[in-house]
């Protein structure tokens, strides 16, 4: 049974159980700043656990998950996976264990048509209420039934000894028996037992009690059921084979690696370390694909820190079978074409994901080439030092400022015989982790309490007028202080209201929230922004004046022309996406956007950067539907028929099943919950103001539209007369006379650089004359000259290298712009006896207080410490001749 047969077998069997199927959420949590990745099925059906939402009692999922945890053991295990499927069935105060538990059999014996004799359960030591269920009613043998602690059988883990406080309860375990020539063999072998024979496939949780301290649990008022089962893992059972890489789901990953670093004369694929660094390859690419669809981009930070390291790691995996060149992108085809069926957003975003993953590869590979360099400077120096281990903090810098996998830096540490502090390292590590969690809003634990949890907890809607009017009179329901909810307040104070009605827009879909006040004859509240957190209308203000309490009546007022000039920018979004879809053609989809008062930004795929011609031809043809004055038209209908209709949707946003679409034109249909205006001809002009790259494979524009383009037209023609007058002559002649000034500014560089030549070569003659021959060996120019500049520096050792001819070295200083400055020149022969230039330079770049690196004929340092470049000189200069002697 393939891997697709069985996702579609499982929501096929819980459909029939009266379950809605619910698509799966994206990697990236909407609404829940408390985690970075959606890493469990339950993810999405949170606000019905806790009781928000009460519009399903049951659902099942395929969600797609991940998880960085055990990434060590990813490859080394037969089922590890940071990317994963996860199977789940789900009640909210409907069913609970009985059928909970029944279906759960039916499904794995009548189904799958597993056999009753393969199967074992656990339940937790103190459930004697499953255990009746397991024994009595679906009639497991009892010596089949196994009862574990609350470490093993119960969520969270241990949580009625060690938190944390909130929803938990007991679980449910069933295990498939793979036979006994997959274990250690022993007579009493049972699930417990870690040798691989007893593989966990489902587990059932029962969330029925509610943790209020160490041992205390008390019964929530609806009982819940939270099922987990991996999709791989199950597939893996299904198809008789010992771990999750040899299924139908990886197989043609793996064979695409093979095919694309295999060569016959290589044997390592075949070992144990060879299939693990192919299975990890598989894992983290799939990993990566399922990222980018979902809208990750390699970065240092969150999600984007993920990413990248997910994809590093599977190029020193590459490495380790003796492969260096950009290869991942290639792969994607193959994840591609394996999981599109379930998820066919990786095959719309295919092209976008191979471009990014081949420019951080491309990426990448520089920087390790470029890292080495200065890893070679560290060992040189720390073995003239005497000194076999390198510092935690030299590794702690390379690898999380410098960005080189701690692998990579373990081979470079075996390669050269040096050991590593790996304590002092992860110490750092540690440290840098804590400052990392005090600084993000991502909380490990998934019920964290903010202002958006707060909000989400009261289950209000606030019914939103501002379509039809831009103030209106409403009912204060709810004043937020300090993210406490409290009675009243006085000013002056910066509190959230939530009123019963609202003309405020709430930021959604790149549309910055509304400003305004809210007022009344008793106080008066500035609103400087306004949040829809779920379907509740949050206002941020200060109460400048007065006191607030809840119910008091107010009328709320929108900003109205900082609204209007909203509405501008945003029907002139839609304007841009249509022009860039004509000019640079389908592909071309919405990544993200902006819309504020004062300009528009707007992030979208594709793979190059836009031309001068096609940017004017993008301007032009927002212009002319601006000047076509269509009227806009809106309208509600079921997302369906929105879509069948061509409207567009934002790639990984979850729509309602009832959306808004706003036509203009015949060339721009989308589904957009912002404000708009009645016609384009209202946004009067568009003016683009920047064009950039975000990431490989995604672009951004910015603009300005309306009064705002305006100003900036007339302040652009201002400065150009302004620079005309400076110049004698008129704004349209510029041109002529800016290029005629750059030849000129040519031709007196070019006679500076003759100039600076001669110099040079003066200034090397005069300096190889004051030359030093150390030991009868070798010839030695130390010189301090300030003011030169770092490249005149350089210039004029390669000058003196040359002069010397062979058996020479050059160590030149200078304080330059309130820094130090040193390049150290070794002539060719003496590289070729073993010398460095790097090892000379490592040593007087700390006496200044800096770093440096280069080549072992050409070596740069710089640094802070002025005071002490002619002891850096010195340095160098002892160094020279410890290395000579």
């Amino acid at each position: 049974m393939t891997t697709d047969e069985l996702r579609k077998k499982f929501l096929s069997f819980f459909e029939s159980k009266g379950h809605a199927i619910v698509p799966s959420d994206s990697l990236v949590p909407k609404d829940d700043p408390t985690v970075l990745f959606t890493s469990a099925g339950m993810n999405q059906f949170k606000d019905y656990f806790l009781g928000r939402r009460k519009d399903l009692k049951r659902a099942a999922s395929c969600q797609k998950c991940l998880r960085t945890g055990d990434i060590e053991k990813v490859g080394q295990t037969p089922a590890h996976h940071t990317f994963f499927e996860m199977l789940g069935n789900f009640s909210f105060g409907d069913y609970f264990k009985y059928e909970a538990i029944a279906w759960a059999w039916e499904f794995m014996t009548k189904a799958l048509g597993l056999k009753e004799k393969d199967l074992w359960v656990s339940v937790y030591v103190d459930d004697d209420e499953a255990y009746k269920i397991w024994r009595d009613e679906i009639k497991v043998p009892e010596e089949k039934i196994l009862k574990f602690g609350a470490k093993e059988n119960f969520w969270p883990s241990n949580a009625p000894q060690d938190g944390p406080d909130g929803p938990c309860g007991p679980c449910s375990e069933i295990y498939y028996d793979q036979g006994i020539g997959f274990g250690c063999g022993k007579p009493d072998c049972k699930p417990g037992c870690n040798c691989g024979r007893f593989v966990e496939v489902w587990n059932l949780v029962f969330t029925q009690f509610n943790r209020a301290g160490v041992n205390k649990l008390e019964p929530l008022p609806n009982r819940n059921i939270d099922t987990g089962m991996g999709l791989e893992r199950l597939a893996s059972v299904m198809q008789h084979v010992r771990t999750n890489f040899e299924t139908d789901i990886f197989k043609p990953i793996i064979n695409g690696i093979l095919n694309l670093i295999y060569e016959p004369k290589m044997r390592s694929y075949a070992t144990t370390e060879g299939v693990n660094h192919l299975n990890a390859i598989a894992d983290h690419i799939r990993a990566a694909v399922f990222c980018i669809a979902d809208g990750v981009l390699p970065s240092n930070a969150g999600r984007g820190y993920v990413l990248r390291s997910l994809l590093r790691r599977s190029i020193v995996h590459a490495k380790s079978l003796t492969f260096n060149e950009p290869f991942l992108y290639k792969l994607v085809d193959a994840v591609v074409r394996m999981m599109k069926g379930g998820y066919p957003e990786v095959e719309v975003r295919r092209e976008n994901i191979s471009q990014i993953i081949k420019s951080e590869e491309e990426k990448f590979l520089q920087i390790s080439e470029d890292v080495r360099g200065d890893l070679e400077v560290l060992a040189s120096n720390l073995k003239s030092e005497r000194k076999d281990t390198i510092p935690g903090e030299k590794i702690f810098y390379f690898h999380d400022t410098r960005g080189l996998p701690i692998e990579m830096i373990k081979e470079f540490a075996s390669d050269e015989g040096l050991g590593l502090d790996l304590e002092g390292y992860e110490r750092l590590m540690e440290e840098q982790r804590k400052k990392s969690r005090g600084a993000t809003k991502i909380s490990g634990e998934i019920f964290a309490q903010t202002l958006t949890t707060l909000v989400s907890s009261l289950g209000v809607e606030t019914p939103f007028v501002g379509y039809e009017k831009l103030e209106c009179d409403a009912a204060i329901k709810c004043i937020i202080k300090d993210n406490k909810i409290v009675d009243w307040v006085s000013a002056p104070a910066d509190i959230a209201i939530i009123l019963d009605v609202t003309p405020f827009y709430g930021e959604a879909g790149g549309q910055v929230g509304d400003t305004g006040t809210i007022e009344s004859g008793k106080f008066k509240i500035d609103i400087y922004d306004t949040k829809l957190i779920e379907k509740t209308s949050v206002h941020l203000g200060r109460l400048k004046e007065g006191k607030i309490e809840t119910e008091d009546r107010a009328r709320a007022i929108v900003d109205k022309k900082r609204r209007q000039e909203i509405a501008k920018h945003h029907t002139a979004t839609h304007l841009l996406q249509a022009a860039l879809r004509k000019v640079l053609g389908p592909h071309v989809q919405q990544s993200g956007s902006l819309v504020a008062p004062d300009r528009l930004r707007f992030d979208f795929t594709h793979f190059k950067a836009i031309g001068e011609e096609q940017l004017n031809r993008i301007e032009e043809v927002v212009n002319e539907y601006i000047r076509q004055n269509n009227a806009l038209k809106i309208e509600m209908m079921d997302l369906d028929e929105a879509k069948k209709g061509g409207a567009t949707a934002l790639f990984g946003e979850k729509y309602e099943k009832r959306v808004r679409v706003i036509t203009t034109g015949d060339y721009s249909k989308e589904l957009c919950g912002g404000t708009h205006l009645k016609s384009t001809g209202e946004i009067g002009i568009f003016k683009i103001i920047g064009e950039s790259s975000v990431a490989a494979g995604l672009r951004r524009i910015e603009a300005i539209v309306g009064e705002v383009a305006y100003k900036h037209i007339k302040e652009s023609e201002e400065a150009l007369r302004k620079i005309a007058d400076m110049l004698k002559t008129e704004p349209s002649k510029l041109p002529r006379q800016i290029e005629r000034l750059v030849n000129q500014v040519k031709e007196l560089e070019r006679r500076l650089k003759n100039y600076e030549i001669k110099n040079i070569k003066a200034k090397a003659k005069e300096l190889v004359s004051t030359k030093e021959f150390v030991d009868n060996k070798v010839y030695l120019v130390v010189k301090r000259l300030d003011g030169f500049t770092p490249e005149t520096l350089t210039n004029l050792t390669d000058e003196i290298k040359a002069n010397l001819v062979q058996n020479g070295i050059s160590i030149l200083g200078s304080a330059f712009e309130g820094k130090s400055f040193i390049v150290v020149g070794l002539t060719n022969d003496l590289v070729e006896k073993g010398m460095d230039a790097r090892t000379i330079i490592g040593k007087a770049a700390k006496v200044i207080a800096g770093g440096g690196g280069g080549r072992p004929d050409l070596a740069q340092a710089g640094g802070k410490d002025i005071s002490r470049l002619d002891e850096a000189l010195k340095t160098g200069e002892k160094t020279t001749k410890e290395l000579i002697r």
